[in-house]
């Protein structure tokens, strides 16, 4: 039950840093565009195809570097709860046939 939690807790924080990570890049653009609006569809034929470039590879590094750091935070986070687990004596691991059929 517990991994379902984490699961879950690990989705809605990269949603929310995700979110996050748009808010600051529209900041951004704006800053580096002179209060200029992000294009909202890169594909619009309006949107000139300079902007459209740069703003789907600015969104696209930052996203995805966003979504990098909370995925190695939480593989570390579950590398250290996994060494934890095995310095308490009696604590079986998730997915461990071996030590439910064993345990008491």
């Amino acid at each position: 039950m517990a991994g379902k939690a984490q699961n879950v807790a690990g989705l809605v924080s990269m949603l929310a840093a995700t979110a996050v990570t748009k808010k600051v890049l529209d900041r951004v653009w704006r800053l580096g565009s002179g209060g200029k609006t992000p294009p909202n569809d890169p594909a619009d034929p309006d949107v000139q195809l300079r902007e459209a470039v740069v703003w789907s590879v600015l969104s696209g590094v930052a996203v995805s570097l966003v979504r990098l750091g909370m995925a190695r935070r939480m593989a570390r986070t579950e590398r250290r709860d996994n060494r934890v687990a095995e310095l308490v004596p009696g604590k079986r691991e998730r997915g461990d046939k071996a030590a439910k059929t064993l345990a008491p």
